[in-house]
């Protein structure tokens, strides 16, 4: 490697830096804009977040140049946050009422049942579903997409699971859990069907 191209990495590996900074600090404005207002601030910041990600990958290669922007990012926004960082004096308030319980509902062996099968037996057909998309259509290697779509099923069906058990609408979790099975499934197998 030449001095030349030595100093045009460290041009675009501060560019890509300070574009970082940039979208952090536009998001942050977004934030604080709240509702309807900032919607330039939301697309600049996304669209300087992905221009950095781009120099990094440019200057470093996809592999390490994705690793280093998500570590731009992360320190980008911990330099934002520290930078806008203000302490405020505690006021005294009145003690309020205690916390609201959970809604009581009358169980029995139907509903328990119900839900018993809801989070194990249906939760588990939805999360292989997406385990299965990611194995057979994401655009990375063979290997990467077994891995990841294998990694991902305890996963999903942990969350689908708790979920499950704490909506009281069993109607409600049945139908989204019946449509990711079917959307996990259906990118899964569809395009192989039809083709």
């Amino acid at each position: 490697m030449n001095v030349d191209a030595l100093d045009l990495s460290h041009l675009l590996a501060l560019a890509g830096g300070l574009l970082m900074v940039a979208g952090v600090v536009m998001l942050r404005e977004r934030w604080l804009a709240r509702g309807t207002d900032g919607l330039a601030f939301l697309i600049g910041g996304w669209l300087a977040v992905l221009a950095a990600v781009y120099l990094f990958a440019e200057t470093w290669g996809a592999e390490m140049g994705t690793t280093y922007a998500l570590g731009a990012i992360s320190l980008a926004a911990y330099t934002v946050v520290a930078a806008t960082f203000e302490r405020r004096e505690s006021k005294r308030r009145e003690p309020r009422e205690a916390a609201v319980d959970p809604e009581e509902r009358p169980t029995n062996w139907k509903r328990g049942t119900g839900k018993a099968l809801l989070a194990i037996v249906l939760a588990g057909v939805a999360s292989i579903g997406i385990g299965v998309a990611i194995a057979v259509q994401a655009p990375w290697p063979p290997q990467d997409r077994a891995v990841i779509g294998g990694l991902l099923v305890p996963i999903l069906w942990g969350g689908g699971m708790a979920w499950t058990l704490c909506d009281p609408r069993l109607v409600r979790a049945t139908l989204i859990l019946l449509a990711v099975s079917a959307l996990g499934y259906g990118i899964a197998f569809l395009p192989k069907a039809l083709s």
